[in-house]
């Protein structure tokens, strides 16, 4: 019997797509094969879902156990331009307004990495690269499970510890450098000691990773755009800083 009569061979199956939860380990044990296959089949409900549900536990725990006033009043006071009364009326709206972020850090946590997803888009479409905005959000999403380690651990910490204040929150989990130093004596140099984080490396190389495959571009020209915008990002970050340093 010819190949004419029987027809032409059947097509091999199609790869089967990864699940969320498989995507979500797959970035990070094994982030080229597992971004290679987001690219193709952009997904985000997983991992979007679970940084809702740890934003949503951080953030309740962050209100009920972390001071956001005591440093608040302690810069006042160093600045001595403010009567009591009105430092009481500052430090209410302080509190008022530092509850509605953790309890709304959920919907913040989503806008931010639409945010990023966009800026990134955007950067690798300039730079001559390719990319939809689902395939842009999907890998922003799955770059942010770093962080959302990160956060669990120090979720935890601060459910276990007291007296933990506003500014003890970049070096609760020790996973930069930062502690060497103290951000009342050395503003600039703390904030710049708080991006050299292992976790946001992590993230940052997960970033490179994933749209090197959705905007079709080589892993060092998406390491340059990455690095780049985070370059950017740190040195808006600095502003504050310099200011407080300039005051000093």
């Amino acid at each position: 019997m010819t190949t004419t009569e029987t027809g032409a061979s059947p097509p091999p199956p199609a790869t089967p797509k990864p699940s969320g939860l498989q995507r979500i380990a797959g970035v990070l044990v094994s982030p080229d094969e597992t971004f290679a296959s987001i690219a193709r089949q952009p997904t985000f409900l997983a991992p979007l879902i679970l940084i809702i549900v740890v934003s949503a536990v951080t953030g309740i725990v962050f209100a009920q156990r972390v001071d956001f006033v005591s440093a608040t009043r302690e810069a006042m006071e160093q600045r001595g331009n403010m009567t009591e009364a009105q430092m009481e009326s500052a430090l209410r709206i302080t509190g008022i307004v530092s509850k509605i972020i953790s309890y709304g850090s959920p919907l913040f946590s989503v806008i931010v990495l639409l945010l990023i997803a966009a800026i990134m888009l955007l950067a690798f479409r300039v730079m001559g690269g390719e990319g939809t905005f689902d395939q842009a959000f999907s890998v922003t999403v799955y770059s942010w499970m770093p962080q959302i380690i990160k956060a669990v651990v120090m979720t935890i910490i601060i459910a276990m510890k007291t007296g933990v204040t506003v500014v003890d929150i970049p070096i609760l989990v020790r996973s930069n450098p930062a502690f060497l130093v103290t951000m009342k004596e050395h503003p600039m140099l703390f904030t710049l000691l708080t991006n050299l984080d292992i976790f946001g490396i992590w993230t940052l190389v997960l970033f490179i990773f994933g749209f090197a495959y959705v905007a079709k571009v080589s892993k060092a020209k998406s390491a340059a755009t990455v690095i780049t915008l985070r370059v950017i990002s740190v040195l808006f970050g600095l502003i504050g800083p310099a200011i407080q340093s300039l005051r000093k």
